[in-house]
């Protein structure tokens, strides 16, 4: 009887293992509750890109809208004046990942901007980039081992028109080609007025190698043997 009780909980025991192991937020302060702590900023070399992006962390939302996410409040906020009317730029960071493996990237984000002269173009991307990047290889498009998870745009918007979505949810999936991965979040925006773009609780997690259903069938499992080894010791006892 003591022997199928342990079988049992060894099996609950893995089952949790899995579990917990797809739970685990890979990233360093994904919600911004630390300012920002873990993330590198970066901007486009300046030519064409004449303006940074100015970084902090309140939710004074350049769009009307509130900042609900995490207990302290804090989020990315990612600015630009009217003075720099084109700016290319965002946070990034690097870890380590097991290659062959499938991990999700979630969060949520919000932007807006105001067009100026015509031809203008705003976006918003978060990109998984296969291996350790620097600023170079963010500024370029995802290669061919490079997974582009959100993206959100506009173009040629009238003079003071304004674009803007709200706090949304994005998520997408990638499988890991080495053993690091450089997350990206990329705002870009050209012959412009004010733009600004804003992110929070992002989470990367490996995906769980215990399919959801074989999560259900190895706790029926565990739970018929501990019912089973019940059963037996009650009977045991009753013949007593």
């Amino acid at each position: 009887m003591t022997a199928t009780i342990v079988r049992a909980l060894i099996v609950l025991s893995l089952m949790a293992v899995g579990v917990s192991a797809s739970a685990q937020n890979l990233l360093a302060n994904g919600n911004f509750e630390s300012g920002l702590a873990g993330w590198n900023t970066w901007t486009a070399p300046p030519g064409f890109w004449d303006g940074a992006w100015i970084h902090s962390n309140d939710c004074d939302i350049w769009v009307p809208t509130v900042c609900p996410f995490g207990s302290g409040g804090m989020s990315h906020s990612q600015k630009k004046g009217s003075g720099a009317g084109n700016a290319h730029g965002g946070l990034f960071q690097t870890l380590a990942v097991t290659p062959g493996r499938v991990y999700r990237l979630r969060g949520v984000w919000s932007g807006g901007v105001t067009g100026n002269a015509a031809g203008n173009a705003s976006w918003w991307e978060v990109v998984a980039y296969n291996g350790a990047v620097g600023a170079a290889t963010i500024d370029a498009a995802p290669g061919p081992t490079d997974v582009l998870i959100a993206r959100r745009e506009v173009s040629n918007l009238a003079l003071n028109g304004v674009f803007q979505f709200q706090w949304e949810p994005f998520s997408g999936t990638f499988t890991a080609s080495s053993n690091q991965v450089t997350i990206a979040l990329k705002t870009g925006s050209f012959f412009t007025l004010d733009a600004a773009g804003y992110h929070d609780d992002l989470v990367l997690e490996e995906v769980t190698a215990v399919p959801v259903n074989a999560s259900w069938a190895l706790m029926t499992l565990a739970l018929a043997l501990f019912a089973t080894a019940m059963w037996r010791y009650r009977s045991h006892m009753a013949r007593k």
